[in-house]
């Protein structure tokens, strides 16, 4: 009786430390429900803490790009790293991976969508960072400076992840901004259309910071 009752102590304990010492994990969905959805149009599908790639429909998608709201551990076939808030991982077509401990929005282009919109005339956005670029896509990190303007741009269709509760405005035709508009609200989404403008950081102590997903047109 006495080893009986040894036995199934240690065996409480070894499952006790494997519990603890096991490391966090989130299992991606194998289908998408609908408060998994942030944003979907013709063009992309947005996610968060779920992906695309175990849908039924993912054939129907392309590049896949995970976007860091917290600290964020992505495992997959050709990557092993935590992504800070932020930071992108980037997948191709059918591939999987894991995500741990994190919140993210990843980002799905559709393999299929209409043609892309054009904006009027092209000038190169400055004082931003792109951290990834390939064929059809480029991926950069939207900075402006507490009371910075970046001057006359463009920009193609594109989706931003916003990150920095700031205001915006372009002051050519608001210099003081407009009430609740240009707000940069945290660890939201949105899909722009094609524009030409200037924008301000009305902020006086916060600057700019959105994760900026854009397609590639010929210029």
């Amino acid at each position: 009786m006495r080893r009986i009752y040894t036995f199934a102590t240690c065996l409480f304990f070894v499952t006790l430390l494997s519990a603890a010492t096991k490391t966090p994990g989130r299992e991606l969905n194998t289908s998408l429900t609908s408060d998994s959805v942030a944003l979907d149009n013709d063009y992309v599908k947005v996610t968060r803490n779920a992906s695309v790639a175990k849908a039924t429909n993912s054939e129907m998608f392309g590049t896949k790009v995970v976007v860091a709201l917290s600290p964020t551990i992505i495992t997959g076939k050709t990557i092993n790293k935590t992504l800070n808030r932020g930071e992108i991982a980037v997948f191709q077509a059918k591939e999987t991976y894991l995500a741990s401990s994190g919140e993210f929005f990843e980002v799905a282009f559709r393999t299929n969508h209409p043609p892309l919109k054009a904006p009027d005339e092209w000038i190169e956005p400055l004082k931003n960072k792109i951290v990834y670029e390939d064929s059809q896509i480029r991926v950069f990190e939207e900075r402006l400076a507490p009371g910075d303007t970046r001057e006359l741009h463009s920009h193609a269709q594109r989706v931003v992840v916003r990150l920095n509760n700031v205001q915006l405005t372009d002051p050519r035709t608001k210099p003081n901004g407009s009430p609740g508009g240009g707000i940069q609200v945290p660890n939201t989404v949105r899909f722009a259309e094609p524009m030409v403008h200037v924008v301000k950081n009305l902020s006086k102590d916060t600057p700019l910071f959105n994760v900026v997903l854009e397609f590639k047109l010929p210029h």
